[in-house]
């Protein structure tokens, strides 16, 4: 610095700036050092004391068991008072007293259960865990409990779907997610760029396609594709609308929803994905059935708006058109595939063919689009991922399709030629400026 400064490149006052720009960032990586290594010291510390009960549980007695089950929780509430009062604005003291007292409320439930041999199975276990653990996460304003806590609640679904297929109590995901929202709306007003806030949107994104996958799979109402259409481009269309930096970086919430539009849209091209099933679902019966139905329906209709809304509101569109448009084409080929009579719609028919037809044409929309707009904006990466949705679809074809091997060898050669146009192309524009 002090040479740039003497050579007249930048001035002393850009200098002193770069140098606290630097401290900030050294400041906020240590900040997180700190709170991942006081996160696994607690970790280790609980686990170890846990190893030292179980070496002589068995010699002892009941009265002494319950103390011990209760001692750790006991630990944790003494800490949680202290940091609570003494060190509330230390991030590393709150994530690591969170985690202790969420181990600790888990130990006393379990070693209780154990002592006196109550009844449940491991999701009534869960549950009661997530209810008990949900209020840790606002008192200590912890995104590491609300991570656990999220990835505890699909564990829960995973284990109630598998023990108790025909009950509508797996419907509760939906409440036990919606139990974290506030406090990822207070992250988000705090810094919706921080990697707190983008560790935890990413941790809800996976948490909601696997309930939604629960949801389309327990109700046979064959409408999993529109779902997971309109679920992938909202995700795309909020990465892009509440996330994009000013220096013109994709969010990684916009990268895993465009990753998912790719994804969809070539798995879509399968015609066996529009062999509609039977519409009994011997699992959600009645109203039950009816909400799982509307969250299914709630994706793809908040998709639409938001593409309607971000279209006319802004003069520049920042998003991809056809990624936005996913789920309206989803929408047409779900309608093609259902005109096959009710005997059909298991097999092989025209109109599932036509409807994978759609989504073939769509993918290799998607990617001539993507590769334009990477051109247009000199982004290589995205002009890439345009060229990989193409490949990728042409592999599809490779092995789903009669085509010879004439037609496939000259189709990847296209491809091929496409990735090395594509790539000159933006070298020489970057060499030019």
């Amino acid at each position: 610095m002090p040479a740039l400064v003497a050579g007249g490149a930048i001035t002393s006052e850009n200098a002193v700036a770069i140098e606290r720009y630097y401290a900030a960032e050294e400041s906020q990586s240590r900040n997180l050092g700190f709170v991942l290594l006081a996160i696994i010291g607690s970790a280790l510390v609980a686990s170890g004391i846990i190893l030292l009960i179980a070496h002589n549980w068995d010699e002892l007695s009941r009265p002494l068991r319950t103390f011990i089950a209760f001692l750790p929780l006991v630990v944790a509430q003494a800490l949680a008072v202290f940091v609570l009062m003494r060190r509330d604005q230390s991030q590393p003291w709150r994530e690591s007293v969170a985690i202790f007292d969420v181990a600790a409320v888990a130990t006393a439930i379990s070693l209780v259960s154990q002592t006196y041999q109550i009844q449940g199975s491991f999701a009534d276990f869960m549950f009661v865990w997530l209810l008990l653990s949900l209020p840790i996460v606002y008192l200590f304003r912890t995104t590491v409990g609300a991570i656990v806590y999220i990835i505890g609640s699909v564990v829960w679904l995973c284990a109630k779907t598998g023990w108790y297929r025909g009950q509508s109590e797996q419907l509760l995901f939906w409440l036990l997610l919606l139990a974290i929202a506030p406090y990822y709306a207070a992250l988000f007003r705090r810094d919706r760029f921080a990697r707190q806030t983008a560790a935890l949107s990413v941790v809800l994104v996976a948490a909601t396609g696997i309930g939604l996958g629960y949801a389309a799979e327990y109700t046979r109402a064959n409408i999993g594709t529109i779902a997971f259409a309109g679920f992938v481009t909202s995700v795309y269309l909020c990465g892009i609308k509440f996330f994009t930096r000013a220096d013109g970086r994709l969010p990684a919430l916009a990268l895993l929803g465009g990753l998912g539009v790719g994804v969809v849209a070539i798995a879509l091209s399968f015609e066996e994905l529009w062999h509609f099933g039977g519409t009994y679902s011997w699992s959600l019966q009645g109203v039950s059935r009816g909400i799982a139905i509307a969250i299914q329906l709630f994706f793809p209709v908040a998709a639409i708006a938001l593409l309607i809304w971000d279209y006319l509101r802004q003069n520049r569109v920042i998003f991809s058109v056809a990624a936005g448009a996913l789920p309206l084409v989803a929408g047409l080929a779900w309608i093609i595939a259902s005109r096959a009579e009710v005997g059909e719609r298991e097999h092989d028919s025209p109109y599932a063919l036509a409807a994978a037809v759609v989504f073939n044409v769509y993918a290799l929309l998607l990617g001539v689009e993507l590769i334009a707009r990477g051109i247009r904006a000199n982004s290589m990466a995205r002009a890439n991922f345009g060229l990989l949705v193409i490949v990728a679809l042409a592999l599809a074809r490779f092995f789903d399709s009669d085509l010879s091997f004439l037609s496939r060898g000259l189709g990847f050669i296209a491809v091929g030629i496409g990735f090395l146009v594509a790539n000159v192309i933006f070298f020489k524009k970057r060499a030019r400026t």
